[in-house]
C-alpha cells in the first residue's frame, strides 16, 4: 500500500452503518455497507417500538436502551425520526453560493431562536451569473434531537446522525431510481404516520418540496369514526381494500391533493418542464382509493418504487415474514445512503 492509499484509508468515511428509522409504530432497521462503489444490504428487520417515559423538567432524559441483535449492528448509525416539529425548506439565492450567502441560510429559515435548533444545509444547485443557487435547509429542535442518541448510549453502533424520515425516504428514491426516470421530471409522495412528505424533481434536482400535517393517522381515524371499528380493523381495511371507503378518503385527501395540484402547476411553469409520473410510498400508498382518488386529480400515473433498486442485497437480509414490504425500509436505508455520500 503506497503513501496516496494509506492517506486516502485513513480519510475516508463509515462504510459501514445502520440507518434506524424510529418510527410511532414500530424501529425500521437496515444495515449498509460500503465497498468501494458497492452499497450491500447485509440486514434488516422491524423490532418493537420503544416508549419513552414522560421527561422530568431539569433532570436528564431518560431512555431506554434499545437491543440490537448482532446481525444489525453496523459500526455507525444513522438515526431517523419523524421531525414533525422540524422546519424544511427549498432556499433560494441569487448567484454563486458564496459565503455572503452561506450567512444568510440561518435567518431565512425564520426561526424564533436559531439556538433551540439543531440547523444543517445542502446546496443543491450552484448558482452563477443570472441564475440563482438553491439550498435545502433543515432545522430540528434541539428538545427532538438530544433523545435518539440515548437509545445507544455505549458501544455499537455509535450514532453518526439524525435525519428526518421524509427526507431520508426522497434520498432513498433518488438513489434508487433509473437513468430514463433521472432524465424527466417527477413526483414523489412520502406518506408518513402524521406527516406528508411531497417533493417535484426535475432531472433528478430537488424543484420543490413540501410537507402536510396530514398522515396515515388521520385516514385510519376517519375510517375508524365512519365505520364503528378499532384501530386494528382500520387499518386492516385500509390495507386490503375490502371496504368501500372513497369517501373517507375523499374527505381527508381532497385537500391535500388540491395543494399537489398547485405545487405541480408552479414547477411546470418555473421549470419549463412537465411531470410525468407520480411515485408513491408509505402506509396509504397500500390503499386503492387514496391511489385512485391521486390519480383522478392530478392526471397522472401512479407507481410505486423499492428502496432496494440500485443497491445489492444479501441472500437473507430481508427476513421472509417482511418480503413484499420493503418499501417500509426506505427512510432507514436513504439514511444510510445520505451518510455514505456526504462522508
Amino acid at each position: 500500500m503506497n503513501i496516496k492509499e494509506l492517506m486516502d484509508k485513513m480519510k475516508r468515511g463509515p462504510v459501514d452503518v445502520a440507518g434506524i428509522d424510529i418510527g410511532s409504530s414500530s424501529i425500521k432497521i437496515a444495515r449498509l455497507r460500503k465497498s468501494n462503489q458497492t452499497i450491500t444490504l447485509v440486514a434488516a428487520d422491524i423490532l418493537p417500538r420503544i416508549d419513552i417515559p414522560e421527561q422530568k423538567p431539569d433532570m436528564p432524559p431518560e431512555v431506554p436502551v434499545l437491543q440490537l441483535p448482532p446481525k444489525l449492528k453496523g459500526r455507525y448509525a444513522s438515526l431517523v425520526v419523524s421531525g414533525e416539529t422540524s422546519v424544511i425548506k427549498l432556499l433560494s439565492f441569487p448567484g454563486v453560493f458564496d459565503a455572503a450567502a452561506e450567512a444568510k441560510v440561518v435567518p431565512s429559515i425564520g426561526l424564533d431562536d436559531p439556538n433551540n435548533y439543531r440547523i444543517g444545509y445542502k446546496v443543491i444547485t450552484e448558482g452563477h451569473g443570472k441564475s440563482e443557487s438553491r439550498v435545502l435547509a433543515v432545522a430540528l429542535p434541539e428538545a427532538d434531537a438530544r433523545i435518539p442518541p440515548l437509545f445507544l448510549p455505549t458501544g455499537l453502533p455509535a450514532p453518526f446522525s439524525i435525519e428526518i424520515s421524509g427526507l431520508a425516504t426522497m434520498t432513498a428514491f433518488l438513489k434508487s431510481t433509473n437513468k430514463q426516470i433521472m432524465e424527466t421530471a417527477v413526483g414523489v409522495i412520502d406518506f408518513g404516520a402524521k406527516t406528508t412528505t411531497f417533493a417535484l424533481f426535475n432531472k433528478g434536482v430537488l424543484a420543490l418540496i413540501r410537507r402536510f400535517n396530514f398522515g396515515v393517522n388521520t385516514l385510519l381515524d376517519n375510517v375508524q369514526q365512519a365505520l364503528g371499528v378499532d384501530r386494528e380493523t382500520a387499518n386492516g381495511i385500509v390495507s386490503d381494500g375490502s371496504f368501500d371507503i372513497s369517501q373517507s378518503v375523499s374527505e381527508v385527501i381532497e385537500p391535500i391533493v388540491k395543494q399537489l395540484i398547485v405545487s405541480r402547476d408552479f414547477v411546470e411553469r418555473r421549470e419549463n418542464c412537465h411531470i410525468s409520473k407520480m411515485f408513491v410510498s408509505g402506509g396509504i400508498s397500500v390503499s386503492r382509493d387514496s391511489l385512485d382518488e391521486i390519480k383522478s386529480a392530478m392526471g397522472l400515473e401512479i407507481a410505486s418504487w423499492s428502496p432496494l433498486e440500485g443497491i445489492a442485497v444479501t441472500q437473507g437480509a430481508i427476513p421472509e415474514n417482511l418480503t413484499g414490504q420493503e418499501s417500509r425500509f426506505s427512510a432507514a436505508i436513504g439514511a444510510a445512503l445520505a451518510t455514505f455520500e456526504e462522508t
